[in-house]
Order: C-alpha cells, then structure tokens, then sequence
C-alpha cells in the first residue's frame, strides 16, 4: 500500500495543505516545530486511526478552530485507489470514511493500513514502564490480528467492571459471590490474549535479537522474556495450551481475591504483564590453549552475565534496542500479512552513528516500503538514499526540493 497524496486542514500547526508523493521513500527536511512531526503524525492517523503522542483527539485540532479533517489517498500492488478520511469536530463524534462509506468502529479500522511510527521517543520502550510496552505489543498485534483486538475490548471492558464490583463490595453488602461470574469472563477473554501475545512475542524476539546483532555486531546480544502476570513466565511457551494458561489464570485470579477486595482493582492479569529486555554478554576468552586447562565446569568459564538494559544499558545501547524492536515489528508484520507497512521515522537519523543509519535505511529499501524521513539536515542521508522525494517543511507549508543528488546518481 502506497500513500500518493494527503490532504491537512486545521491538523496541529496545518491550516490548509495538499501535498503528493510521488516516491517511495521521502525525505521532509524543515526546522524545529516547523511541521515535519505532524505531517507524520497525520499519516499515522490515517493508517492507525490514533496518533502516536496525543492523549485525545481534540489535541490534534488546530488552535482556535472547529476541527481538523485528513483525507488520503493510497494504492495498492493492483493499482486499486483507496480513499481515507478523518474528521474530529470540536464539538461531536469522530468520524472514518474508506472510499466515502462511514466506519462505524475504529477497530474495523486498524489492520487495514498498517504503519510503524519511530521516533526518539520510542526510547521509552527500554526506558518506560511495562504500560508502554504493553501498548507496542497490543498496536502490532491488533494489526495483525483483528480476533486480538477484539478480545483485548472486551477484556478492558471486563476488568473495569469487575473492578467497579469490587469497590462496591468493599464499600456495600454486596455480595460477594457475583465476582464469580466476571471472573469467568476475564479468564476467556484475557486468556485469549495472553495465548496470541505469546505467539507473536516468540516470533518478534527473534526478529528483534537478528536486528541488534546486525547493528552492534558479535560484542553482546539481546534476551527478550514475556513476564506474565498469571503465571510463571519459564511455565509459558509461544505453544502453550490455552486451557493451561485459562487455569493458571483462574487459580491466580482466585489467589488475589482478598487483595482485590482491600485494593478495589484487579492485580492480575494481562493487563499487568510486562516483557523484560536484556543485554547479554559472553565471558572474554583468552585462548583456546588456556580453555582447555580449566575445568568444562567451572562457572567462571560459563557464566554469562545479563544485565536489565532499562537500569543498566547505556543511552546507544537502549537507542539501539528500541530501533532493533521497531525494525522487528515491521519485518513481522510483512512476514505475516505478506503486506510492507508505511514506515515513519521522525527525527530518528539524528541519533544514530553512521552504522546504523546505514543499516536501517538498507533495510528499509530492501523490503520496499514505502518510507518518510523527517530530518533538519538532508546531505548526510542523501548519500544512502536511492531517488527520493525531497520536501521541505517550513511553517507548515510543504515544497519540493529540486536539484538534490542521491546515492543512486
């Protein structure tokens, strides 16, 4: 799917633009709060029907106006024209539109369009807490799999109400044994999404461990490990068998009543799990000669030493995880829809060593997705890049650069 033109009115700093893009990889180069993260940011929209950073829709509204309205257009591999539109009123619904027909859900919505959004403050993958890691996980996998997404509604729908339930029971005579019945509720559902978490977290991992090894080389790799809150996390596999994960559950939720009761909220859950991001690093070998004096055994010979990269990996090193897991979620969503996403890096270029940016924008173009770059400063990537689109971002108005020279010239 390729986007060919993007219509912004009264989105962020935009009061009235049309722009085109005519390649598949698109350079916006601009200034500070010129416009380039919110040209971006309306992509996203489009593709995803949230933005990556606002809270609320209305955020996106641009001062002192009624609303906002995007419409894009995109094509797919048989040339087929889709049209998509946003419109956000001040006052009133939000609304989606494919081809002038209206969504009645956004979650009919996401899937069709996929996008992967990375910016520095992806850093907060690696930095963050297990909300935000949640979240990556929960976007990617509802693009890949509207059953997920659906069970993910529903079980946030039952967590708030058995929630809702247990403060009464705290606070009234309410009985007690009403629990019963969402609990089993929660148990299908959240069940449901713990399986389907793991199965795509297996396969992302592995991506995600190719691609940092990739871009630091054979010093130190990366571990990955889901951290349910059910259960164990070395009980569970990305195979594990859905009733022994419902029973888990169940024997949990069952275990944590009493808490529950005295804290009013549910403590477990998939809506507390976490996955744990490691550096690996492999004891220095001095010679082959010397490797054999020691004892096989000895633990100093076969320790390897992990550190948790949120408190102990360095600035680079969690820059380089978080590109490593974006660059995974967009080869897995091509492995699994067959479908290359629209990629949009903000900013990212900026922060990465020459290595890197070279690795990534190699990446990018050997899968061939259509890619937009958001930079202050062009020459530097041009060098990498093969006939891109130069556009320039100024005040929220966009032009063409003519006269460029890329890698392929």
């Amino acid at each position: 799917m390729l986007l060919n033109r993007i219509v912004l009115r009264n989105f962020r700093n935009y009061i009235d633009c049309e722009v085109d893009f005519p390649q598949s990889v698109n350079l916006i180069v601009g200034g500070n709060a010129q416009g380039k993260t919110s040209l971006l940011e309306a992509i996203y929209f489009l593709c995803t029907a949230e933005s990556h950073r606002a809270t609320h829709d209305a955020e996106l509204i641009r001062h002192h106006e009624s609303g906002f309205y995007l419409k894009g257009t995109l094509r797919n591999g048989r040339n087929d024209i889709v049209s998509l539109e946003a419109l956000k009123r001040t006052r009133g619904q939000f609304t989606l539109k494919k081809n002038g027909i209206l969504q009645t859900k956004r979650s009919e919505w996401i899937g069709q369009f996929n996008a992967v959004f990375f910016s520095p403050e992806s850093l907060i993958l690696v930095k963050g807490g297990p909300s935000e890691r949640r979240r990556f996980l929960d976007l990617l996998i509802s693009q890949i799999n509207s059953e997920y997404l659906k069970n993910l509604q529903k079980y946030n729908l039952v967590l708030k109400q058995r929630n809702e339930l247990l403060k009464q029971i705290r606070a009234t005579s309410t009985s007690i044994t009403q629990l019963d019945a969402w609990n089993k509720l929660l148990v299908m559902h959240g069940t449901a999404v713990i399986v389907k978490r793991l199965e795509i977290f297996d396969q992302l991992k592995d991506f995600a461990i190719a691609n940092y090894l990739k871009l630091v080389g054979a010093q130190e790799s990366l571990a990955l490990t889901y951290r349910p809150a059910v259960m164990p996390g070395d009980m569970l596999t990305r195979n594990s068998d859905i009733d022994k994960v419902a029973k888990h559950f169940n024997t949990s939720l069952n275990a944590s009543r009493e808490a529950d009761l005295q804290r009013g909220s549910t403590s477990v859950g998939p809506h507390r799990d976490d996955f744990l991001i490691e550096l690996v690093r492999e004891p220095k070998r001095t010679t082959a000669h010397n490797h054999r004096e020691h004892n096989e055994s000895d633990p100093q010979e076969t320790e390897i030493f992990r550190e948790v990269a949120r408190s102990y990996g360095s600035q680079g090193q969690q820059r380089t995880i978080a590109l490593a897991l974006k660059l995974a979620e967009l080869e897995l969503i091509r492995h699994l829809t067959g479908k290359d996403p629209i990629v949009l890096l903000d900013d990212v270029t900026s922060e990465l060593d020459d290595r890197r940016i070279k690795y990534l924008l190699q990446v990018l173009q050997n899968l061939s997705a259509q890619t937009f770059i958001t930079t202050t400063d062009a020459e530097p990537l041009l060098y990498y890049l093969k006939q891109p689109s130069v556009l320039t971002v100024e005040n929220a108005n966009i032009s063409y650069t003519i006269g460029v020279h890329s890698a392929s010239e």
